[in-house]
């Protein structure tokens, strides 16, 4: 029981931190990408925030529902449109309009679903089988939603990552920087395979680490970059509006 209150814990405070470490610099010098990327931690927050509850209180189908909204369907996806903003930010307005679009059919599809609620008489996450395709059309829009942004999210954020790395070190960048990309690639690695595992294998010790782990990771590669030098100006992200 400590394990399932306390990584979620860990997962909600640092993403937290992050979120509100993201905002400072977003103030400081605005950036489409740093506030994309703060929200995007604040949902994070929020997802995480919903599994102590549940771990502490046990869980409600509203409480699933919001759990499976931020968590499940648009943490991921907001985390990729700060990619897009950072590295093709002329794709980036197109790309925030599909992702309302996309994440408002998950709400509806979330809001209307039939949920198992036997599955969420539990203190940890529940099963993914609590929300099945065969269940209704609400349910096959809410996986559908959730398997959309998850997936061309997760290869629109790692593989932004890795490329950016890649660019840092062919044009002779600050080793810090290359750092920073490869901790965010790795991070959200963690998190993807942690939730694969879950809803695979059922491995829930190894989502809750997988989750602070990895949130761990990426705030580590954000501070990187934090400490990068700005002196190569052929390594700054194109101006974003």
């Amino acid at each position: 029981m400590e394990s399932v209150i306390f990584y979620p814990l860990v997962a909600t405070v640092i993403s937290a931190i992050f979120a509100a470490t993201l905002w400072r610099q977003y103030r400081r010098k605005p950036r489409a990408y740093l506030l994309a990327w703060s929200i995007a931690l604040a949902v994070y927050a929020v997802a995480a925030l919903t599994e102590v509850i549940g771990a502490a209180g046990g869980w409600s189908p509203m409480l699933y529902r919001i759990y499976y909204f931020f968590g499940g369907i648009t943490v991921v996806g907001v985390l990729a449109l700060g990619t897009i903003y950072l590295l093709a930010p002329r794709f980036g307005q197109a790309a925030l309009g599909l992702l309302v679009l996309l994440a408002a059919i998950g709400l509806v599809g979330i809001l209307g679903a039939n949920l198992q609620t036997g599955l969420l008489e539990t203190h940890q996450v529940p099963s993914a089988d609590a929300i099945r395709l065969e269940h209704g059309a609400f349910n096959v829009i809410a996986i559908l939603m959730a398997a959309v942004l998850n997936s061309v999210g997760s290869v629109i954020l790692i593989g932004g990552a890795l490329w950016s790395a890649y660019g840092a070190w062919r044009r002779g960048g600050a080793q810090s920087r290359l750092v920073a990309n490869i901790l965010i690639a790795a991070g959200a690695f963690v998190v993807a395979g942690a939730s694969t595992l879950f809803r695979v294998f059922h491995v829930y010790e190894l989502f809750y680490i997988g989750q602070a782990i990895g949130v761990l990771v990426m705030f580590g590669g954000f501070l990187a970059a934090q400490r990068a030098p700005r002196r190569a100006a052929n390594l700054e992200p194109a101006p974003s509006r």
